[in-house]
């Protein structure tokens, strides 16, 4: 099998080192960057390589998970017990690191009595290496059930669903990575070609294939577009279960803590305090007829004296889109806990999971219904300034949930799961468009580089055309 490997990575480099000796030849550079650029290329080609092996695991990480998830909600529902049912899910990995850790849960739960709570450290020690969000929620309603009894098939059901409704959005998710990452390698290859053509269509009266800065440029070209190839190549290669989002929720939630604490005559005073720079460039520019300085001039000044509402309104919309993705996996921590609890016990309890952006609205919302424990206006007053349509009809169903208003609570509560069902899809769905906005620039970024190439071939040429007319 290792050796199986070598070859393949000795024909993926000679591969590579025979495009690019292909690529060389055709762009008329000498044996000494033609080496150049074959050296740029066998970092990046040894990079793709570690590229190809952490994807390969970070996707089989995401896979393992995904069947541990799904075959321990089962088992649990046959066994109703946690050991049990882990037990049962260790048959399915018979080696690997699932099986390591599986084997040291299992290991923990029966021979560790030091522990006080043995299931729980058995759990811990799964996330530790699976870090995931659905996977801690699975763990924490089973922990509960095992504890405190009670009905567990609709909320088994629930999490089910839950969980193949993410892994279909990741699958589309992984091929639209793969696609666009198809499409950048096709843009890259077009912009060489049409530098490449665009050579041999200059006149051959003037040749400017042994200039020394058109080559040094064909290389600095060719390193660029591998930068380019590698960033998206690295898109596939994120940590699946994970993608980053600890630092990301916890600049939200400063973010979040700021736009709560703005104060339009404070922020007033800092733009009025800017905007005098500008002003000044407009009284100094004027007396001297200076048009383009008074108009530059005058665009700043007015920007300086909106810069504090346009902030506002930039970070009210940047929040209103997380809170959007965020909210859903509040509430379906809370529709887990509403099984067993009141809806005002089940929200303090969402406390200790919930996405830090919601932090400050959630506990503001506690406050209020310790006060007014039957009062409406907490739940409608919940996000409020952000005008979310889909939260203030959740928050409405879950006041007439507290209420017992509107019929049956059972069948209120599967609307409200059902609700949020469709929140869960737009909000990953969201979450994903962003990740791959980056994606969508990279796709540009080919073709301005080799325009910048193509500038820089006829400014030589032209160099060249003219120093040419002046001997002849």
């Amino acid at each position: 099998m290792k050796r199986m490997l070598k070859m393949g990575d000795l024909v993926f480099y000679l591969a590579g080192e025979g495009i690019c000796l292909v690529v060389g030849i055709l762009y008329q550079l000498t044996p000494l960057w033609i080496t150049m650029m074959g050296a740029i290329l066998l970092i990046f080609l040894t990079i793709w390589r570690k590229n190809r092996r952490k994807g390969s695991m970070e996707q089989k990480r995401l896979s393992d998970a995904q069947i541990y998830m799904e075959q321990l909600l089962y088992a649990f529902l046959r066994q109703g017990k946690v050991l049990s049912a882990i037990t049962d899910v260790l048959v399915l990995f018979p080696e690997g690191e699932m099986h390591k850790v599986l084997t040291q849960a299992v290991a923990k739960i029966r021979y560790d009595y030091e522990e006080k709570d043995t299931t729980q450290e058995a759990m811990a020690l799964i996330e530790e290496k699976y870090r995931n969000e659905r996977l801690a929620t699975i763990h924490r309603f089973l922990y509960k059930v095992e504890v405190i009894g009670g009905s567990y098939d609709g909320i088994t059901a629930l999490l089910l669903q839950d969980l193949n409704g993410w892994r279909q959005r990741m699958d589309v998710y992984q091929k639209k990575c793969r696609r666009e990452r198809y499409h950048i390698g096709i843009a890259i290859g077009t912009a060489l070609t049409i530098c490449m053509i665009t050579t041999y269509l200059l006149p051959k009266q003037v040749d400017i294939s042994g200039n020394t800065l058109r080559m040094a440029s064909t290389v600095i070209l060719t390193g660029i577009l591998l930068m380019i190839y590698t960033k998206a190549d690295k898109r596939l290669t994120v940590n699946w279960l994970e993608e980053g989002q600890t630092e990301k929720e916890d600049l939200l939630a400063e973010k979040y803590r700021e736009y709560l604490e703005y104060e339009e005559k404070r922020e007033l005073k800092k733009s009025l305090f800017l905007a005098l720079f500008p002003l000044g460039g407009v009284l100094l520019a004027a007396p001297l007829k200076r048009s383009i300085g008074v108009i530059v001039c005058m665009f700043l000044l007015l920007f300086c004296l909106y810069q504090h509402k346009i902030g506002h309104f930039l970070a009210k919309r940047k929040l209103s889109r997380e809170i959007e993705k965020a909210f859903p996996h509040w509430l379906m921590e809370l529709s887990l806990l509403l099984q067993t609890d009141n809806v005002q016990v089940s929200i303090s309890r969402t406390l200790s999971h919930a996405p830090k952006v919601l932090l400050p609205a959630l506990k503001e919302l506690i406050e209020k219904l310790d006060r007014e424990p039957e009062a409406a206006e907490p739940y409608l007053d919940f996000l409020k300034e952000f005008s979310n349509p889909q939260i203030q009809a959740a928050m409405k169903m879950l006041y007439a949930i507290s209420a017992g208003n509107g019929g049956n609570e059972k069948e209120q509560l599967q609307e409200l799961i059902a609700r949020n069902q469709n929140l869960m899809n737009q909000a990953e769905e969201m979450a994903h468009e962003d990740a791959l906005a980056g994606m969508y620039a990279l796709f540009l970024t080919p073709s301005l580089a080799g325009g910048a190439k193509l500038l820089v071939d006829m400014t030589i040429f032209m160099l060249a055309f003219f120093q040419q007319a002046a001997v002849g």
